[in-house]
């Protein structure tokens, strides 16, 4: 005579098991981070891009308070950088003049202060209008294809096959009159190209991907898919490519104003400082040395970070 066998329920956990995974449950909740915590500890894990990001925010702060950090360091009243009361050329540096006087009297410490002004003002100023441009362009060719891709890539390889600084000469020289809105136009014109081909090639790995074709059956327009689904999935490269396009920017300007064809007087950049103590390396570098740190300071941390943003925003990098 056979037997049908029981089967016994699971036995229950213990009392004290239960009250351990009750005590530990909000330690789990608060363990769960978010995406941008992940991204902030990816960051800060990056030492060189946490020192990059200090600097820059030591150096914009600096800028930004020009006018109190150079009334607090200069024993008179100064009514601007340039207008300044006279002083003998040449001085060395002193508790009255920071980094000593130029070739004219003025003092160094003021014109660094203010001409970091304007070389920070111009490379993220022409970093907005060319990432704007450049994600524009990149999102229509990358989104639509076919004989859109094709017209506004070929336009972006001619501007890339035409040398840079060479053109921006000729423009310069012909339609800047050397203030700051003409230099930061004259670089954003040329300065989108890059990330207009980085955007393309994000838009057309992810316009293929479930969520844009789920959308896309839902109803969702073209710009609706472009700008809410696929541009804040594309968001990673562009910051990145923004924040490395800083620095380039400066150099560029940096460039053209120690060449003549960029700021003019009366304003003053840390590329035009550069430029008017090149007569004086030899007898008074710390004229032209002062300014150049600072220009690679800057660009150094802008790089700095970039990479650091880089590794942070990698989806393969960053932790689930």
């Amino acid at each position: 005579m056979s037997t049908s066998s029981q089967v016994m329920p699971p036995s229950l956990p213990e009392e004290e098991n239960i009250d351990e995974l009750l005590t530990l449950t909000p330690q789990l909740a608060r363990k769960r981070r978010s995406q941008f915590r992940i991204i902030v500890d990816r960051f800060t894990r990056n030492r060189l891009a946490v020192a990059g990001f200090f600097v820059l925010a030591l150096m914009g702060l600096a800028a930004l308070l020009a006018p109190l950090l150079y009334h607090a360091t200069a024993t008179y009243d100064p009514s601007t950088y340039i207008n300044l009361r006279e002083s003998p050329a040449f001085q060395v540096p002193s508790w009255q003049h920071l980094l000593g006087t130029d070739d004219v009297g003025r003092d160094e410490m003021a014109r660094i202060l203010y001409g970091g002004r304007v070389s920070l003002l111009i490379g993220l100023s022409s970093m907005f209008m060319a990432i704007f441009v450049g994600v524009t362009i990149g999102a229509l060719a990358g989104y639509f294809g076919g004989i859109v891709d094709n017209l506004l890539m070929r336009v972006t390889d001619i501007i890339l096959a035409i040398p840079l600084y060479l053109l921006l000469f000729v423009l310069s020289a012909s339609f800047s009159n050397g203030s700051i809105f003409s230099v930061v136009l004259l670089i954003a014109l040329f300065g989108w190209t890059y990330t207009a081909r980085l955007v393309r090639s994000e838009f057309l790995a992810l316009k293929e991907r479930e969520f844009v074709m789920a959308a896309r059956t839902l109803g969702a327009s073209n710009l609706r898919l472009m700008v809410r689904h696929i541009l804040p999935n594309a968001a990673g490269p562009i910051i990145v490519s923004a924040t490395l396009l800083v620095g380039a920017n400066i150099i560029t300007e940096s460039i053209l104003s120690f060449f003549g064809f960029g700021i003019q007087v009366p304003l003053a950049s840390w590329g035009t400082m550069v430029s008017d103590a090149k007569d004086y390396f030899l007898t008074h570098p710390i004229l032209a040395l002062s300014p150049g740190i600072c220009i690679l300071l800057v660009v150094l941390s802008f790089n700095l970070m970039g990479d650091g943003l880089r590794d942070a925003l990698d989806p393969y990098l960053t932790e689930r």
